[in-house]
C-alpha cells in the first residue's frame, strides 16, 4: 500500500510540472520545449536560433498563462473570462503546429547526422529524451566506446611522455669528477620505451561564417529555389517565397548598415512589413514563417527604436 501511495505521489508531482488546463494538448508542447532547450547548443541550431529558441520563448510564456489559469480555476471567488481561455487554447494550437514542424525538421536533421557520422549530436539528442532508431543507438554506443578508448590512449601517451621527460632529466644530470681516483661511471642506457600510441590527427579549423556571410548564402539559395518554383504553377508557394526572400534581402541591408542609423531603421521596417505579408502568404503555422519571424524578432523591438533614435539626432 505504501508503494502505491508513493507511486501516486510521484505521478502527481510529474503532472504538476505543466498546467492542468488543456493538458492533453499542452503536455506535449511543453515537454518538447524542455527537450529543445537541451539541444539548442548543437551547431546545426546555433546558426538558426529562431527555430528552437523562438518556440521555447513562446512556449514558456504560454505555460505561465496556463499556470495562472489553473490558480484562477482553484479560486471559487474568481470568475475566469472566457476570452482568456480561448486565447490560451489558440496559443496552444499554434505551438502544437509549430512543434510538429520542428519535429519533422529534427527527423531530417537526425538522418543527416547519422549519414555524416555525427554521433556526438545524436547522443545529445538521445539524452534530451528524443527516441532514435536501433541502428542510431548502436552507432552512439560504438561512438562512446571509441571515445573511451581514445581518452585511455591519450592518458597512456601522457604518462609515456612524462616518463621520457623524467628520464631525459636524469641523463642530463652531470656526474661529479673525482681527481685522485677517477672512477669510470657506466653510461646510463635508455630503457626501451613502449611503442608510442599515435596521436590523433589535429582537427582542421572550420571557418566560422559571419552573420552577413550566412544571409548572403541563404539569399542565393532562396533565389535559386524561387527561380525553380517559377516554372511551376504553385502561386501560393511563390508568394510565400517572394516574401521570405525579401526579408532575407533586407536582413543583409540591416547587417551592412550597422553604422548608418537611418538606412538600418528603414531596412528593419521593411523586414517588419514583409514579415506581416508572409503571415498571410505562408500561414502562421508554416515553418518558413515561424523561422523568419524568429530571425527578425530581435531587430523589430529595441534595435529598431535605437536605430530610429539615432536617425533623428
Amino acid at each position: 500500500m505504501r508503494f502505491i501511495l508513493l507511486f501516486l505521489i510521484s505521478i502527481l508531482s510529474m503532472a504538476s510540472d505543466f498546467p492542468g488546463i488543456f493538458s492533453s494538448a499542452g503536455d506535449e508542447v511543453f515537454r518538447n520545449m524542455q527537450r529543445y532547450e537541451k539541444i539548442q547548443i548543437l551547431d546545426v541550431y546555433k546558426d538558426s536560433p529562431e527555430l528552437l529558441e523562438a518556440y521555447c520563448m513562446d512556449a514558456k510564456a504560454t505555460m505561465q498563462k496556463g499556470f495562472i489559469l489553473d490558480k484562477m480555476k482553484e479560486d471559487p471567488e474568481v470568475i475566469i473570462d472566457k476570452k482568456m481561455i480561448k486565447a490560451y487554447a489558440k496559443e496552444l494550437r499554434v505551438l502544437s503546429n509549430q512543434n510538429e514542424q520542428i519535429v519533422s525538421q529534427l527527423d531530417t536533421d537526425v538522418g543527416i547526422m547519422y549519414d555524416s557520422g555525427d554521433f556526438y549530436s545524436l547522443k545529445l539528442i538521445s539524452d534530451a529524451g528524443f527516441g532514435l532508431s536501433e541502428k542510431m543507438l548502436k552507432g552512439i554506443k560504438e561512438y562512446e566506446e571509441k571515445e573511451s578508448r581514445r581518452k585511455d590512449f591519450a592518458l597512456a601517451n601522457k604518462k609515456i611522455n612524462k616518463q621520457q621527460v623524467e628520464l631525459s632529466k636524469k641523463e642530463a644530470t652531470p656526474i661529479p669528477k673525482v681527481e685522485k681516483a677517477p672512477v669510470e661511471v657506466p653510461k646510463v642506457q635508455k630503457s626501451e620505451l613502449r611503442e608510442e600510441i599515435p596521436k590523433p590527427a589535429p582537427v582542421p579549423k572550420v571557418h566560422k561564417k559571419t552573420k552577413l556571410e550566412y544571409y548572403e548564402e541563404s539569399l542565393q539559395r532562396l533565389k535559386d529555389e524561387l527561380y525553380a518554383l517559377r516554372e511551376s504553377e504553385d502561386r501560393e508557394k511563390m508568394a510565400c517565397l517572394n516574401d521570405i526572400t525579401a526579408i532575407n534581402y533586407w536582413m543583409i541591408k540591416v547587417l551592412q548598415n550597422s553604422n548608418e542609423a537611418c538606412e538600418r531603421a528603414d531596412a528593419i521596417r521593411q523586414m517588419k512589413s514583409y514579415n506581416k505579408a508572409s503571415a498571410l502568404s505562408c500561414g502562421r503555422s508554416s515553418i518558413r514563417y515561424v523561422e523568419w519571424r524568429g530571425r527578425i524578432k530581435p531587430y523589430v523591438g529595441q534595435k529598431l527604436f535605437e536605430a530610429e533614435a539615432g536617425c533623428n539626432k
